[in-house]
């Protein structure tokens, strides 16, 4: 029987997958499209290096207002959730800073379809890389365990370290609280970073099709994930 405990953490775990997936997908849309990543800011921040070693400052400053964005969002979501802000606000803010660039890119650039050039792509590059903050922040944690849903780097490390130990205390499948923390945990870590991948791959294929309008895509997943936080808090509320 589920303890209230981890009836807690498992629609955080959900949440924390479906985050994974929506970063990767826009990490890909945003590449084709604008030539940089909205949430991988340790590409961002190579990107930037090549860029200034090359003297390429045109596309030097597009990696550093991405860098520069992703951060102001990412303070934005802190904030909010040190006045316990509930998630559904925070999910909605970021579809609506996605659904402003969607709007930007058809009405302002008169798009339907290609890559964004510039001086276009600004404003793109600063609302994408704004969300991707609002996300990183959004879900730092699902019950013991630390993960990020906007770069898979550090979940890989964990991932391989949380496996090592596995293998040499022969723990996995260990029946003590420690045990299935672990094991919990690298689940779910293997899962974040499936979900990215998985992402990546969807991505790659609806830009391809649609270009930018992918991008509509996580705007209803964002908008899906919201509304269920908020009927959970009702429901909660009316126990």
């Amino acid at each position: 029987m589920a303890t209230p405990s981890t009836q807690r953490v498992t629609p955080r775990r959900r949440v924390a997958l479906l985050l994974g997936g929506s970063a990767g997908y826009l990490d890909a849309v945003g590449y084709l499209t604008l030539g940089l990543f909205t949430a991988n800011m340790t590409g961002n921040t190579v990107l930037l290096g090549i860029f200034c070693g090359e003297g390429r400052w045109g596309a030097a400053g597009r990696a550093l207002l991405a860098l520069a964005l992703f951060f102001a969002g990412a303070t934005l979501a802190g904030v909010a959730a040190r006045r316990q802000t509930r998630l559904a606000g925070v999910l909605t803010v970021e579809a609506a800073v996605l659904l402003a660039g969607l709007a930007y890119w058809v009405v302002v650039l008169g798009r339907l379809r290609g890559t964004v050039e510039v001086p276009g792509a600004f404003a793109l590059i600063a609302l994408f890389s704004v969300a991707m903050g609002i996300q990183s922040a959004a879900v730092r944690r699902v019950g013991e365990h630390r993960v990020s849903t906007t770069y898979v780097t550090g979940t890989l490390t964990s991932l391989a370290t949380d496996l090592a130990a596995d293998l040499l205390t022969g723990a996995r499948r260990s029946q003590d609280g420690a045990g299935r923390a672990r094991d919990g945990g690298t689940a779910l870590l293997a899962g974040v970073w499936g979900s990215y991948l998985a992402g990546a791959l969807a991505g790659g294929f609806a830009e391809f099709r649609w270009s930018l309008w992918a991008v509509a895509a996580p705007v209803a997943v964002l908008a899906g994930m919201a509304i269920w936080d908020l009927r959970g808090a009702a429901a909660a509320e009316a126990r």
